[in-house]
């Protein structure tokens, strides 16, 4: 081989080496979080508009619950055994909802918007059909919730480790056999649904549990994220699951195939355990809580469409709003004031037009 034939070649590998170096470095760059700009929007000009949730003025506790029925309607849960409308869009006008017995522990709505469910930290269990005045009013274990409505309202499962399902319009429950213990343990169930065929799903880190009424003695296997989760989360109606883990990540599974949809970098850093995770609207976007705020990203094009942070406070939680890409999150005081509680806000975060 001649020198000039010597050098053209080595010159050629030399070339395809960076190319090749250049192409990694891009992949691992598309699943990095992005710069984000002061105002939060991401690399897609994403824009959500922030609107403050409050209690009102003189019911004198703190937050201890909040869901979203729309955009422009969220419920929210008092220290004082309240659970109040507001209208954030209005300013914040709130009004009352319901009273409950001990301070409210959760409130779960339907994908419908139609019915919510209010559980105290008593055990005292109120299903709504909001658009009657006739709860169905039960007693549980208050270690048992705070479980999750059917799309439609008409049924509500919970259970820690066995399932119980609610009939909502006589209050007759059923509970569900128990499925087998993975290798290495389960820890308790974190998240409830009714797909929109009738299959009660339930998941705990270790992965999600299905059963079908129809064959409930019949058992699956548990689909899990592969993953080092720290959180996990349904979507509306329970075909998909959206998990944390401890490394930074957002993990999103379809329940259908067992198939992870997505698996992305939403935070870097010292602390990176994401604690809460969710999957938004029709399964595009999902949401997730950071140690420093929330983020909005991609599901298909894994990439962070909007960023917030809220400076002192971490985030507690991050809700979808049904039949919306808007989403609720809950912030708490990163350090907690001597002789009282932690300063407790919401906030709806909604698409920009």
């Amino acid at each position: 081989m001649s020198k000039l034939r010597a050098r053209t070649l080595t010159l050629l590998l030399v070339c395809l080496a960076a190319i090749a170096v250049g192409i990694g470095v891009a992949r691992w760059q598309s699943d990095a979080p992005p710069a984000t700009g002061p105002d939060g929007g991401g690399p897609d000009d994403a824009r959500y508009t922030l609107a403050a949730v409050s209690l009102p003025e003189d019911d004198g506790g703190w937050i201890t619950a909040s869901a979203a029925l729309r955009e422009d309607l969220v419920l929210v849960g008092s220290s004082n055994e309240r659970v109040y409308y507001v209208d954030p869009a209005r300013g914040g006008v709130a009004k009352p909802m319901t009273a409950t017995i001990g301070p409210v522990r959760s409130i779960r709505v339907s994908a419908d918007g139609g019915t919510a469910a209010v559980l105290s930290q008593e055990g005292a269990l109120r299903i709504m059909d909001l658009s009657r005045e006739d709860p169905t009013d039960l007693a549980i274990d208050p270690l048992e919730g705070p479980g999750a409505l059917s799309p439609g309202g008409d049924l509500f499962v919970f259970g820690s480790f066995e399932l119980t399902v609610v009939d909502v319009a006589d209050g007759r429950t059923s509970t569900l056999p128990q499925k087998p213990v993975p290798d290495g343990g389960r820890t308790a169930y974190e998240d409830w649904a009714v797909t929109g065929d009738g299959l009660v799903r339930a998941a705990s880190l270790e992965g999600v549990d299905t059963w079908d009424p129809a064959d409930p003695d019949r058992a699956g296997e548990t689909i899990g994220c592969a993953c080092e989760a720290r959180s996990v989360r349904f979507n509306g109606d329970g075909s998909l699951a959206a998990f944390g883990t401890a490394d930074g990540h957002s993990v999103v599974v379809d329940l259908t195939t067992g198939r992870v949809l997505a698996d992305k970098t939403v935070f870097v850093g010292d602390f990176t355990i994401i604690w809460t995770a969710t999957v938004l609207g029709d399964g595009r976007r999902a949401a997730a809580g950071t140690p420093s705020g929330a983020v909005v990203w991609d599901v298909g094009a894994r990439r962070i469409l909007w960023e917030h942070v809220f400076p002192g406070y971490r985030v507690e939680q991050v809700g979808a709003v049904p039949n919306s890409d808007a989403l609720l999150i809950r912030t708490v005081e990163s350090k907690e004031p001597d002789g009282g509680a932690a300063d407790s806000k919401v906030w709806i975060a909604t698409p920009a037009p």
